[in-house]
């Protein structure tokens, strides 16, 4: 993966919003709008990456991956 869309680092702004959005999922906490802008498009550029890399998936393939076990 390219370093512009890593997942992990050691940028101290990633880390802080990191935080941020942990605090807001586990305790309720507002988020700033500008952590979920950056979130965002963070998570943009790491999905177009991974559609670079690896395409898009079909509608059906996705499906029967969270279709129950039990059901294929």
């Amino acid at each position: 993966m390219s370093p512009e869309t890593k997942t992990t680092g050691t940028d101290p702004q990633e880390l802080a919003d990191a935080e941020a959005v942990l605090r807001h999922a586990l305790h309720g906490e507002p988020l700033d709008p500008e952590v979920s802008r950056r979130v965002h498009e963070r998570a943009a550029r790491v999905t177009e990456e991974v559609y670079r890399l690896h395409g898009e998936i079909d509608t059906e393939t996705i499906s029967a991956l969270f279709r129950d076990d039990d059901e294929t």
